[in-house]
């Protein structure tokens, strides 16, 4: 179990940078994806692994399953898809464990459609995983999907082992600090450039716009492609998220306090999306939680600086 500091204790990876090699392609890379393939249902990379589907109740939920061992269930940003999340931050933490991915209902290949409670969303990710025959696993929630993590943490606690709660924030408190309103114009743009995708998950330096760079190549190399999210869809997330915030449907904000499993708590210093004191706050209210900080770093720090933060991910994932 990780000590608890006193409110507001973090790392800082102030000394670490990320010239990223610029990917060509699978077979040409022989860093982060070199591995033997190995024999289960789990792919061998992100990059190759096929769709699935799975029936949860009455829905055809769309997943991809990455490497073996213990689960973790990745809960996907707004207007997050299988597309969004990149082949090296998984593909590294799928060497220790098995990875899944999945779109939510109503989102990309699912069927159905988005809740408008984000209680609701927390339900079926809970279904979802009991229907692949998990009982209980790790989450790890980005930006909207923190949410989503910390509400079945606290409704749900049997299932959750861990949580890894990055570039999120709390629900509505006295300290809560609101996004650049820039942040949610351009995320609702039916389609990002370049520099939305900088402006959203990237901070505004020359390092950070190569890193940008490399990560929509890196994206653009998985095979089977996943639809993006209708505009219904992530209006119905706007809806839900506003509610969260605004402790429509419970004070989850003073339900914290309760969660009694370990917590990673990360962001990146320049989070337009959610400012750095809602990861402060976080960590305050959660007993048992450690916080990390990546400098030159935005909503996306976890794919810009995923070299530094994997193994950080990993020896939490793995401690007592």
């Amino acid at each position: 179990m990780l000590p608890k500091k006193h409110p507001g204790a973090l790392i800082s990876h102030e000394d670490f940078t990320d010239d990223e090699p610029e990917i060509v392609s699978l077979e040409t890379h022989s860093g982060i994806w070199d591995r033997q393939p190995k024999a289960s249902t789990g792919g061998v990379s992100s990059i190759s692994a096929r769709i699935n589907f799975i029936q949860v109740d009455g829905l055809k939920i769309a997943h991809k399953v990455i490497g073996n061992g213990k689960p973790i269930i990745f809960l996907a940003r707004f207007r997050g898809t299988l597309n969004d999340w990149d082949p090296a931050f998984v593909d590294a933490v799928a060497k220790s464990y098995q990875v899944i991915l999945f779109d939510a209902p109503g989102v990309g290949r699912s069927t159905g459609i988005v809740p408008t409670s984000v209680t609701k969303w927390a339900d079926q990710v809970v279904q979802f995983a009991h229907a692949l025959e998990i009982e209980h696993a790790m989450f790890l929630g980005w930006s909207m999907g923190g949410a989503v993590a910390q509400i079945i943490a606290v409704n749900h606690p049997a299932v959750v082992d861990k949580l890894a709660l990055l570039a999120t924030g709390p629900s509505g408190n006295p300290d809560f600090a609101s996004g650049n309103p820039e942040f949610g114009t351009r995320a609702r743009k039916p389609v990002y450039d370049f520099d939305d995708y900088q402006f959203l998950f990237f901070y505004a330096s020359e390092t950070a716009k190569a890193a940008c760079a490399s990560y929509l190549k890196r994206v653009a190399l998985i095979e089977d492609k996943d639809l993006t999210a209708a505009p219904e869809s992530y209006q119905n997330m706007t809806i839900a998220m506003a509610d969260f915030k605004a402790n429509k449907e419970k004070n989850y904000f003073n339900a914290l306090k309760d969660i009694d499993k370990p917590v990673l708590i990360a962001n990146g210093k320049f989070d337009p999306s959610y400012p750095l004191m809602n990861s402060y706050v976080l960590e305050r209210e959660i007993p048992n939680s450690k916080l990390i900080v990546y400098p030159d770093a935005g909503h996306g720090f976890l794919f810009q600086h995923h070299r530094e933060f994997v193994p950080e991910l990993l020896a939490f994932l793995a401690s007592d």
